[in-house]
């Protein structure tokens, strides 16, 4: 084992120590979620492999070269072209045996739009938990489901560590085709360039407007302009129903503040999502069937559905124009992105307002 998978290790003690002693007890997030997960991330990390030594390696499969190949293409893009953080992250390849990166939940009270939040030493706070192990996520959503809960979970297929490690590109990623792989890099490699605690909505709004237009550059750079202004077609299509999501949960929140009966209040909350389906049927209609979200839509749902899509994009226009003010120059936009997320959270938003109404 070489030194630097040793430092890691050790690291990685010292944080899970540091876990167990300043973490809560509760049943979800006590000592043994913490260890779980960081039990994961050691097995993750001291599996991974520099992609330089398996490109040198000539008996490895073609189409992972291939993968990895375009991998280090994408990761130079996205330093060069995108301005990210020139770090280690997506310089080596980890197996993890598994269809999912990690399985999230997400869970808010029955009459509620928040999320719950869950606050980690040192970490800071998100407004879901991620499991490694998908029946540890599933326990825990049943176990916030007997606590009167709205829950979903879903598996990803990426995640970061926001810079606390050198983040390798997981199996799971390969599933997608080149261009949407590159978005996804360059989501997760966001993350290490704009760092927010306190306010999952921001930082995660602010990844995808980062995967979505790098994805569209990284397409028209690479002599795939047909696509690419399908992907802008797509992206508007996406931005429409991120709206319909955002639209239906102002209305959640707006019915969660009536002074009405839990029975009438449950009534209407299930005529809200049905409204939601409608509204959709008819959005789907004008787009000739792509994308489609009929599969998503006829699920059953619920507030921690309607809630965790709605957080991944529904501050995407606001970033569209501050890129836009930022004369789309990423330098000045992350600056900007930046000093906006070190403000205090009203007075964040009340700067959101102002930039939206220029």
């Amino acid at each position: 084992m070489n030194i630097l998978k040793k430092w890691r290790i050790v690291s990685i003690v010292i944080f899970i120590t540091t876990l167990i002693l300043l973490g809560s007890c509760a049943s979800i997030t006590g000592p043994a979620y913490y260890s779980h997960m960081i039990a994961g991330e050691a097995k993750i990390l001291v599996a991974s492999t520099p992609i330089s030594k398996l490109l040198a390696d000539k008996t490895i499969p073609n189409e992972l070269r291939r993968n990895l190949q375009h991998v280090q293409e994408m990761r130079d893009f996205a330093v060069y072209e995108l301005g990210l953080p020139k770090t280690d992250s997506y310089t080596s390849y980890s197996d993890t045996g598994r269809e999912f990166a990690a399985w999230v939940v997400t869970a808010t009270p029955e009459f509620s739009v928040n999320p719950k939040m869950w606050c980690h030493p040192i970490a800071g706070c998100f407004s879901y938990l991620g499991f490694f192990d998908k029946d540890r996520a599933i326990q825990a959503q049943q176990t916030l489901i007997h606590q009167k809960y709205d829950v979903s979970i879903r598996g990803s297929v990426a995640y970061s560590t926001v810079g606390w490690f050198s983040d390798p590109v997981l199996n799971t990623v390969f599933r997608y085709s080149d261009a949407s792989l590159a978005g996804t890099i360059f989501h997760e490699i966001s993350h290490e360039r704009v760092r927010i605690n306190d306010d999952p909505t921001y930082r995660e709004s602010f990844a995808s407007f980062v995967g979505k237009m790098g994805q569209y550059l990284w397409m028209k750079k690479h002599n795939d302009g047909e696509s690419a202004e399908k992907f802008l077609i797509k992206s508007e299509r996406n931005l429409q129903f991120a709206k319909l999501l955002s639209k239906t949960r102002k209305e959640l929140r707006s019915l969660y503040k009536k002074d009405i009966p839990e029975e009438t209040m449950r009534r209407m909350k299930a005529e809200t999502i049905s409204k939601m389906r409608e509204r959709y049927s008819e959005l789907a209609k004008t787009w000739d069937g792509y994308p489609d979200y009929s599969t998503w839509i006829a699920g059953p749902h619920n507030n921690a559905d309607i809630a965790g899509e709605d957080e991944y994009n529904s501050l995407i226009p606001f970033f569209q124009k501050l890129f836009d003010l930022s004369h789309q120059k990423f330098p000045a936009f992350y600056a900007r992105a930046e000093a906006i997320a070190n403000l205090p959270k009203i007075e964040r938003y009340i700067e959101i307002e102002k930039i939206m109404a220029k």
